[in-house]
């Protein structure tokens, strides 16, 4: 059988780093074309405006609404009873922890 002398066999870590190369290129290319850039921007201001409405409906609006008589005070209790625990009364649940602590589904929105 013939053998090829050693300088003339091709090597694997040339062909591998011109293929990662290319890859890293054609990344690169996709990365930095301008719609990538804008949606990326575009998640950094949303999630910023985000924090900002999160915080105005926390500390300026909830506390307005809870203040109307037709809301109750603590709205961060509000909850909806999905289906009712073993010891459900006529009344109801007065708080989320009791409906809980009864076994009860329940689906808290406040």
């Amino acid at each position: 059988m013939p053998r090829l002398e050693h300088n003339t066999q091709p090597g694997l870590l040339p062909s591998f780093k011109q293929r990662t190369r290319a890859a890293w290129d054609s990344f690169s290319d996709f990365a930095l074309r301008d719609n990538v850039l804008e949606v990326a921007v575009g998640l950094i201001i949303a999630a910023a405006f985000t924090a900002v409405v999160s915080s105005f409906v926390d500390g300026i609006i909830s506390p307005i609404i809870s203040l109307l008589p037709f809301f109750d005070r603590n709205l961060e209790e509000k909850f909806a009873v999905l289906r009712q625990g073993p010891g459900y009364e006529e009344k109801g649940y007065n708080t989320l922890k009791q409906a809980l602590d009864d076994g009860a589904v329940v689906m808290a929105y406040g």
